[in-house]
């Protein structure tokens, strides 16, 4: 035998190498599982605007024996000024099996990395890591309103035990732009208490579900969604419909403006409050409108008239609510989880009669989209459950679909002047102390719907766990402030055009991570230009 094919055959016949320890890095819309070979590189190469929040992974590989006591830490970062380590936050990735897919599901069975523990909580670290396996950590660089702009470059350092293991380097790039504090595009992502208080296992009446709700609400503010209003802090009601808000203004209003609302939710009052209700819901409406002019609110507001109206009834419901509500105070508005096309003629329309329009994914249609909005008229948008045609996939929000799935809507939202996202809720656990191991949270067949932060009771953690699919929402509201910047330096036609090559309709777009990474840098860059 030739040597060179002896050494082939001998090859063959050797245990394949076992890998060894590593530190690596990978982008934030990418899943590492256990068994993945892990990513080649060491360095996180990342841009920012200021008062923006820019995230990657550090993926901790263990060689053919276990790591014990795993722990990170991070550094400063330094540049023409200094980013503080305190801006640098390290989550441990907690891994959750799907068994039983969602329906349509991209990605199967299989471990997931998702529930984003704080290392600095009990139960982040230190942690092992079995041998041969995967550990991701999750990291989140939040980059200051008053950040000199230029090139900074810090450290991620893993060890184990004591021993140095390896270390991720960071390079960022930080914009000569901000972003706002108040996100320019509203939210409604439903409400918290008694779901909040079922997942730590707490009464919905105890006093201190209030500090647990506040805990959910800012990590909501933290990731750009408009927290949801306690009742509590809503002005008092009187026998007459009348609002007195003088013993909930002070707190309402540090509500607002510390948590970034930029949705404020208005009540019918009564069971029926077009029938023998009216006269109360006319005061309340007329008493809490003037409120909330007097203190500058009164665009934050509107009526969420009538969930999902799906039949005739209940579009006769709507168009009667909606009356009330136009007649009895001029300015606001109606809110309405429909698209402008009724699916059956039969039932009348709602033209008229909403002013705020929100279709979900699959059942929106542009030409009727662009008619509501040169009449002045609002479009939002909505998902719930794997809805729609055959064929017909929209960027569905389960754990067992892409993370692009959570960041894209945003982009096709500007393609179709969409100003609104709404979600049903990001609290729901039907099983809360199943949760952390077992993902099916609606009719045991959805895996994580309605449910984009953790109980953080589960981790030991008096408040919420985010996820990484709530990361990737946030890095898609990012993203949008970008386009409304774009758009006031170039033009709406010119931002359009660059969205459009990522989202070109609610069921297609381009599904390759890194395209969307790339446009995004190019966007960047220039609104860096056209300073």
């Amino acid at each position: 035998m030739r040597p060179l094919l002896a050494w082939a055959a001998l090859a063959l016949l050797l245990p394949a190498p076992r890998p060894q320890e590593s530190v690596s890095v990978a982008d934030a819309l990418r899943r590492v599982r256990p068994q993945d070979p892990p990513p080649a590189g060491s360095t996180a190469a990342l841009q920012a605007a200021r008062n923006e929040v820019e995230s990657f992974q550090v993926i901790v590989r263990a060689g053919p024996e276990p790591l014990k006591g795993v722990t990170a830490e991070a550094g400063d970062l330094k540049g023409p000024g200094v980013i503080p380590v305190r801006n640098v936050a390290l989550f441990r990735e907690h891994y959750v099996e799907v068994k039983k897919p969602s329906p349509k599901s991209k990605e199967g069975a299989g471990w997931y990395p998702d529930a984003l523990i704080p290392l600095s909580a009990a139960k982040g670290a230190p942690f092992d890591v079995p041998a041969g396996t995967n550990q991701p950590l999750w990291v989140d660089v939040a980059v200051p309103k008053d950040a000199p702009p230029g090139e900074y470059a810090g450290t991620v350092t893993v060890s184990a035990g004591g021993r140095r293991v390896g270390a991720a380097d960071v390079r960022l790039t930080v914009w000569d732009f901000a972003l706002p504090d108040v996100p320019s595009m509203r939210s409604n992502f439903g409400s918290l208490g008694r779901r909040v208080a079922k997942g730590h296992k707490m009464d919905a009446n105890a006093p201190e579900l209030r500090a647990l709700e506040r805990r959910y609400a800012e990590a909501m503010a933290a990731h750009r969604l408009s927290p949801p209003i306690p009742g509590h802090l809503y002005p008092r009601s009187k026998p007459d419909g009348s609002v007195d808000p003088s013993e909930t203004h002070a707190a309402l209003k540090e509500w607002i403006e510390t948590l970034r609302v930029n949705s404020f939710p208005l009540h019918l009052q009564g069971r029926d409050p077009a029938g023998k209700d009216r006269e109360r819901n006319v005061k309340h409406l007329q008493s809490i409108w003037a409120y909330l002019k007097e203190n500058g609110w009164e665009k934050m507001a509107c009526v969420y008239v009538l969930d999902e109206p799906n039949d005739a009834d209940a579009y006769e419901q709507v168009r009667q609510r909606a009356k009330l509500i136009h007649e009895a105070q001029p300015g606001i508005k109606v809110l309405c989880t429909e698209q402008p096309t009724p699916s059956k003629p039969e039932w009348g329309t709602l033209v008229g009669s909403v002013d705020i329009w929100v279709p979900l994914w699959p059942l929106f249609e542009e030409k009727s989209g662009a008619e509501r909005l040169a009449a002045g008229e609002e479009l939002w948008s909505y998902t719930a459950l794997c809805q729609g045609a055959k064929g017909k996939d929209t960027p569905f929000w389960q754990l067992d679909f892409p993370l692009l799935n959570y960041r894209v809507p945003a982009w096709t939202s500007w393609r179709y002047g969409m100003t609104g996202l709404l979600y049903w809720t990001t609290v729901f656990w039907e099983k809360p102390e199943e949760i952390w191991t077992n993902p099916l949270t609606y009719r045991d067949a959805y895996n994580m719907e309605g449910a984009l932060f953790y109980p953080g009771a589960g981790a030991g953690i008096d408040g919420p766990v985010s996820s990484m699919r709530l990361k990737a929402v946030r890095d898609g509201m990012e993203d949008y402030e970008y386009f409304r910047l774009l758009a006031e330096r170039e033009g709406a036609e010119k931002a359009r055009a660059k969205v459009m090559e990522i989202a070109r309709s609610w069921t297609d777009w381009d599904a390759d991570p890194s395209a969307l990474l790339r446009a995004r840098t190019e966007i960047g860059r220039r609104l860096v230009r056209t300073k």
